[in-house]
């Protein structure tokens, strides 16, 4: 198991979507009619390597669309669309591999291939009630998001009255669950779940509490990225919203987040590059 980057200045996690429907990138690699889908893996290496060239220190792989709206596919798609991508990234890249998934039995085929270094858990360990457990046994590190909701609901009339309040007190209770099922504290990243289950204003507001994150003393994770919050304050469409992407990459930096989730990483490791020569110069 490769470890993740100690703890220091803010760094890149790029995405590497296997999906068909993901709302920025689905469809790169995957193409074909739902029974009959068919994965480009060379392709999905080939691009794998050219994030880690651009500045990636973990690649966060997925295979199912958490968009709004969005319905998983059955288990064994999932797995199909995962394996033969997962087979080769070991080798093709040297950097720790994060896996994107809700499923326990998903993570434990990674694990048999030992393709796997880091969860990724949308739901924060609460979709599959074996994944805590498998996780902990594995001593794997893991990211809780915040979420309300499922991908298909989440968006449908979402409320806070204080959402920082509330996501981070979430996001600590999540926490002290991982905790009770064996996963140590120093294995717990939090994300706030920008998009997820979140108005407009609720994002900006938790963007702003970003150092109130940091502050709960576990390492954090951060995903804005080509999000509809993004369109809504830029006017933007989705593949034109990099720069306003790269903004909240900046703010990230500012706050002490240890990883921005990005699915261009050339542009983020620009900008942190930026950030850490003006913090440097304090």
């Amino acid at each position: 198991m490769r470890p993740l980057p100690p703890p220091g200045p803010t760094r890149i996690m790029a995405v590497l979507n296997l999906t068909p429907d993901s709302f920025s990138d689905g469809g790169r690699f995957v193409s074909g009619a739902p029974s009959r889908e068919r994965i480009d893996a060379d392709a999905a290496l080939a691009a794998a390597a050219r994030l880690v060239a651009e500045g990636a220190t973990v690649l966060d792989v997925g295979a199912v669309s958490t968009r709004p709206g969005s319905e998983a596919p059955p288990e064994g798609v999932e797995w199909a669309r995962l394996e033969p991508v997962l087979r080769g990234l070991r080798a093709a890249v040297p950097v720790p591999i994060s896996l994107d998934t809700t499923r326990a039995a998903i993570l434990g085929h990674a694990l048999e291939l030992g393709a796997v270094d880091l969860l990724n858990d949308v739901s924060a360990l609460q979709d599959d009630p074996d994944m805590a457990q498998l996780a902990a046994s594995a001593g794997l590190p893991v990211i809780l998001m915040h979420r309300r909701g499922t991908p298909r609901s989440m968006q449908q009339a979402p409320h806070y009255d204080d959402a920082p309040s509330e996501v981070l007190a979430e996001l600590q209770a999540a926490a002290r669950r991982a905790q009770a099922a064996g996963i140590a504290p120093a294995d717990i990243l939090l994300d706030p779940g920008l998009g997820f289950g979140k108005r407009v204003q609720d994002n900006v507001a938790l963007l702003a509490a970003l150092p109130r994150l940091v502050a709960l003393g576990h390492r954090t994770v951060l995903g804005a990225s080509r999000k509809s919050f993004l369109g809504a304050l830029t006017g933007r469409e989705t593949t034109d919203r990099e720069h306003a992407t790269t903004a909240v990459t900046v703010l990230a930096a500012l706050a002490g987040v240890d990883f921005v989730r990005v699915h261009e990483a050339a542009a983020a490791s620009d900008a942190l590059a930026v950030a850490r020569a003006v913090a440097s110069a304090r």
